[in-house]
């Protein structure tokens, strides 16, 4: 069921906000475990936000240090295999193409690589293969290299395949998906008012009171978040008791959620020259916060090279004012990055193509700084009533790569936590 117009007043057990990837995997799981779901999108379609915007890989699991990001590769290992069966069950387009990390210096290859790899073994991905530039010249004769990983379960999909099953998968067990309603905020439904649900969300002016709220609306999380709790602490500032009984039992809960930040990623497509690779090349990591400039391939053969890190100002609140066409200027830094392992990219061949934003939990104008302390800034977040305090609140933020190989992941663990 779409619905077009604005939502009525009514109660439902299970409101999801956003109905990109990550929520509409949390809508399936929910709505397998037998809840009574509602899936608000403020869009027009599914997906149409920062799922949209991606390289579409299936990532390995090879860059988290399990110490520090222990949700990414937990999830992303999980997710990367329930995301094949789940294709190959489903006949959803995919590729187990492979990827090749490439180094183009001597301490990439005999420092930054070997570092890659244990991160990789210690979140049990162990198929990993170091090649010398000889063997990479046999994998991929374009690339031009001191050395090599080759990562033979990276993979391509098609995601919007995907998302369109996973909508489907969630529409057969009841769930219903509500269109153009767009979730203004929202507040914890006071104990003595009578009403229904521990949450009541303001969606296009109308009232709609939940059991449980999950917020994975990308970029726009933090703020809706922010919405609910801040009416707590304006509570607790008037004095007023009739918020409480909706608070976790929990005494550690505090009313604060992490802001998110914003970074953009460009994308430029290859043009008048012949798709160089068969699989995926990435350079190591970018130290401002990306993978680095890699070459991508989609299932249609064409190749494009992305993303960069294009930080956004830190004060930057609305993602609907966020510029995203791709800076032709910035071909100049492509070019650079991508001849460092493709010397043979000859000049005007890369045009703009398109960008996405990725949701930060740090700053580099702030440092690594976490606003509540929970974790490393730099994995996903996932704050239940024990972190926030908020009886019935889930908020998924920070959820950037490899959110799209984490998805079926991230969507099993939320439902297993919500009652």
């Amino acid at each position: 069921m779409i619905r077009t117009a604005p939502c009525h007043q009514f109660h439902i057990q299970t409101a999801i906000i956003g109905a990109g990837v990550v929520g509409l995997s949390v809508a399936r799981a929910l709505s397998k475990k037998g809840h009574e779901v509602l899936l608000l999108e403020q869009s027009n379609a599914i997906g149409s936000g920062i799922s949209s915007r991606n390289s579409e890989v299936i990532h390995a699991g090879i860059y988290y240090d399990k110490n520090t990001m222990p949700l990414k590769s937990k999830f992303c290992v999980e997710g990367k295999q329930l995301l094949y069966d789940y294709c190959r069950d489903r006949h959803i387009p995919y590729r187990r193409c492979g990827k090749l990390l490439v180094a183009t210096d001597t301490e990439q290859r005999d420092v930054g690589l070997p570092k890659l790899v244990d991160y990789a073994k210690t979140n049990g991905v162990h198929d990993l293969q170091i090649l010398s530039k000889e063997d990479i010249a046999v994998y991929e004769p374009n690339v031009v290299c001191t050395g090599g990983v080759l990562s033979p379960s990276t993979g391509i999909v098609d995601s919007h395949a995907f998302m369109t099953s996973l909508l489907a998968d969630a529409e057969e067990h009841g769930a219903t998906l509500a269109l153009h309603c767009r979730v203004e905020g929202g507040k914890p439904v006071p104990i003595n008012s009578g009403e229904k649900g521990s949450i009541v969300l303001d969606v296009d002016g109308e009232e709609i009171y939940c059991d449980n709220v999950v917020i994975c609306a990308g970029l726009a999380t933090d703020t809706i978040a922010s919405s609910i709790l801040s009416s707590c602490t304006k509570a607790k500032e008037d004095g007023s008791s009739s918020n409480n009984g909706n608070r976790a039992s929990s005494s550690e809960g505090s009313t604060q959620i992490p802001k998110q930040y914003y970074a953009k990623g460009n994308y430029f497509k290859l043009e008048n020259q012949k798709a160089p690779f068969s699989r995926l090349i990435y350079p190591l990591p970018d130290p401002k916060g990306g993978l680095g400039v890699h070459a991508t391939i989609d299932l249609t053969g064409s190749t494009r090279f992305g993303p960069d890190v294009e930080w956004l100002d830190k004060d930057t609140d609305n993602p609907d004012d966020i510029d995203m066409n791709v800076d032709p200027n910035r071909a100049e830094s492509f070019y650079a990055a991508v001849r460092k392992y493709w010397p043979d990219l000859k000049d005007d061949n890369l045009v703009p193509d398109y960008s996405g934003v990725r949701p930060k939990r740090l700053h580099p104008a702030l440092g690594n700084v976490d606003g509540n302390g929970s974790n490393h800034p730099n994995d996903f977040l996932i704050a239940g009533p024990e972190q926030h305090g908020v009886k019935g609140l889930t908020v998924l933020l920070g959820i950037e790569s490899p959110g799209l190989t984490s998805s079926l992941a991230i969507g099993n663990y939320v439902a297993g936590a919500i009652e």
